[in-house]
């Protein structure tokens, strides 16, 4: 942060943050309203659990910040409308942290998709390795509001949303590892199969927390070739399967992260970049509610069924 911006101040009520703020040089507030009022500044940086992303972001366009916060912009669609009616509203920018976006393996899938022809299929895979059950806020309904859809699948759901129009149909299954995440309703693998009918593409989407090993990986099927995407590489194929173009990119992740944080904070004033990106993480948004929503509904037929 410190690369493009001056650091003012720190909120966080935990018990280390006064020292860390200390050991960093700015001042520390234990409540966002004491850095509204004893602090000016442009813009704030939003890392809270998802159930507080929605009362954070609001307070701070009430009062003319722009704000660039993790994911998820929203969780639910009416909540994403009403953040950007009031971004809009104050004038001010809302952008979301996906590095992904500024990772050069992903720009050069971006780039070249169209060499492949009309895309038909598409597989993503992200799984991490964790041996023990989620913890921390994650564990929580009331605070994580969503299970790995909503938190690990927000960043594919970005990924897709930019190179494909929104899935008209998402046909799900949620899969609890662990006895408590099923109690809490908060899937630990999720399969998600999407299909667009008016352009004959489908994909599929496999997310979870407890896989043998940790792994990421796209592949894009196109009438001309294919695109596989992978930390680190990204291939271009020919119909056969030979490989066209490589493009490679062994730079650390902050690297990538560094490029993010810089761009938002030189585009908080651009009218035109905060519209696309708001409009596309309304798109992201409304595809995980819809998968959340129709669950619910489906849980209540059961419901129902057995009463």
């Amino acid at each position: 942060m410190r690369e493009s911006a001056d650091i003012v101040g720190g909120v966080d009520p935990a018990p280390a943050a006064s020292s860390l703020a200390d050991e960093w040089g700015f001042p520390h507030f234990d409540f966002l309203s004491e850095a509204l009022e004893r602090v000016e500044f442009d813009a704030a940086v939003v890392t809270v659990p998802h159930s507080e992303h929605f009362p954070v972001c609001t307070k701070l366009l009430a009062h003319g910040r722009h704000v660039i916060k993790e994911k998820p912009f929203a969780v639910t669609e009416q909540e994403a409308r009403q953040l950007i009616h009031l971004a809009q509203r104050a004038d001010r920018s809302v952008f979301t942290l996906l590095q992904r976006n500024f990772d050069p393996v992903f720009q050069f899938a971006q780039e070249n998709l169209a060499r492949i022809g009309e895309p038909y299929w598409f597989s993503y895979d992200y799984h991490f390795n964790l041996a023990h059950p989620t913890t921390g806020w994650r564990a929580s309904r009331e605070q994580a509001m969503g299970g790995v859809l909503l938190d690990m699948g927000y960043h594919l759901i970005d990924v897709l949303s930019g190179l494909f129009p929104e899935p008209p149909r998402v046909h799900s299954a949620f899969v609890h590892r662990y006895q408590e995440m099923r109690d809490r309703r908060l899937e630990d693998l999720v399969s998600l199969m999407c299909s667009y009918p008016s352009t004959g593409l489908a994909g599929s989407l496999r997310i979870s927390r407890h896989n043998y090993e940790k792994v990421e990986h796209l592949c894009v099927l196109g009438t001309e070739g294919a695109l596989n995407i992978a930390p680190g590489v990204a291939i271009l194929h020919s119909v056969g399967g030979l490989p066209l173009e490589r493009h490679t990119w062994d730079g650390p992740k902050i690297d990538a992260v560094r490029s993010m944080i810089a761009h938002h904070l030189g585009h908080l004033d651009d009218r035109y970049y905060r519209q696309g990106h708001l409009q596309r993480q309304l798109v992201a948004v409304r595809t995980i509610d819809g998968i959340y929503q129709e669950r619910l509904r489906e849980q209540n037929e059961l419901a129902d069924r057995c009463a």
